[in-house]
């Protein structure tokens, strides 16, 4: 039964093509290996290039969030500021009211030492 027309082989190494047919499927052939050659470095490069946007979104991202922290710092750093110079009008104001306290103090006791003084001399 294997030895029925219908099971043998048949030669393929004879082209049954035209020899200028068989010359230009050899050159689109050819020209599909280089199309394929160069989809696939063309995709290559896309996924490369998406690559490199990924990494430049996250610096983006990383420098945006330094800004913000940034800002943030400034912010604190002018309350801070603030605050200090608050401290510092209410510590003046606090030397103003001392040295006021003081001078009376020294003025009420130099009165009461000139009343005291004078009183026991009239006496």
């Amino acid at each position: 039964m294997l030895s029925l027309n219908s099971f043998s082989q048949i030669d393929t190494t004879r082209i049954s093509l035209q020899s200028n047919i068989a010359r230009l499927i050899a050159k689109d052939l050819i020209r599909y290996d280089g199309c394929s050659q160069e989809l696939k470095l063309t995709q290559e490069k896309v996924i490369k290039l998406e690559q490199r946007e990924s990494q430049k979104d996250t610096i983006i991202k990383l420098y945006e969030e330094k800004d913000e922290n940034s800002e943030y710092i400034i912010r604190q750093y002018e309350l801070q500021v603030g605050q200090y110079e608050h401290l510092t009008s209410d510590l003046q104001s606090e030397i103003k009211k001392g040295r006021t306290k003081t001078f009376l103090y020294k003025v009420g006791t130099f009165l009461g030492i000139l009343t005291t003084s004078y009183l026991l001399l009239l006496k």
